[in-house]
C-alpha cells in the first residue's frame, strides 16, 4: 500500500528534476547567446573606433581616495 505512494513521489521528484534541468540548460543557452552577441557588438565598435561602447579588457585605475561630495 506505501509502495504505490512512495514510487508516485518519487517519480514526480525525477520527473521535476529533470524538467529544471532542461530549464537551466535553456537559461544558459539563452545567457551564452546574449554574452556572445554582447562581446561581438563591442569587437566591431572597437574596430569602428566608437567611443560609446567600453573596450573589453581595459579597466580604470583607481585611485582610492574619498571624495566629498556636497
Amino acid at each position: 500500500m506505501v509502495r504505490p505512494v512512495v514510487r508516485g513521489t518519487i517519480k514526480t521528484s525525477v520527473k521535476l528534476a529533470v524538467d529544471v534541468k532542461r530549464a537551466a540548460h535553456e537559461i544558459n543557452e539563452d545567457i551564452s547567446d546574449i554574452a556572445a552577441e554582447a562581446s561581438a557588438e563591442a569587437f566591431a565598435s572597437d574596430v569602428r573606433g566608437d567611443a560609446d561602447v567600453p573596450r573589453q579588457g581595459v579597466k580604470k585605475a583607481r585611485t582610492g581616495k574619498a571624495v566629498a561630495t556636497d
